[in-house]
Parts: structure tokens; sequence; C-alpha cells
């Protein structure tokens, strides 16, 4: 997804906390994996930028046909 959806095509890599960086060191958006419950969770850095991201990110599972169950976008972790 990363080298797809973000700047520079660059692979996510995993963060000192456990979270992702996703978007090529812009660190404007992160996720985080849930082992629990098997899903994936985005958080974004700034309210402002949900939308845009929310956006990326279903046209990403929609072009390669991955569920998105009902979610809730937050912008803190």
């Amino acid at each position: 997804m990363t080298k797809e959806s973000f700047v520079g095509g660059q692979s996510a890599y995993q963060l000192d906390d456990g979270s992702y960086s996703i978007d090529a060191g812009e660190n404007d958006i992160r996720a985080i994996y849930d082992q629990e419950n098997a899903e994936i969770k985005f958080f974004c850095r700034y309210q402002r930028d949900m939308n845009f991201y929310d956006k990326k990110l279903m046209a990403f599972a929609t072009k390669h046909g991955i569920d998105t169950k009902p979610c809730t976008v937050s912008s803190e972790y």
C-alpha cells in the first residue's frame, strides 16, 4: 500500500512505539496492527487530514478487494 499510495513509493517501516510509518516519512498517518483482532488501524496526525487519507485507504481497499468493516476514523492513538 505504501509503495502504491504515498509519496515516493517507499516501503512502510516500524517505529519505536510499534506503529508503522506508511507515508514515506511525512508522519501524518500511522498504521498499527492489532494482532488480537487481526486488523490494521490507521491514525491521522491531524484531524483535517482524515478525509484525505480515508479516501486513499478506501480506494486501495476497493482496488484490491479488501473487506472494510465499519470503522471510526481517529486523529489520536
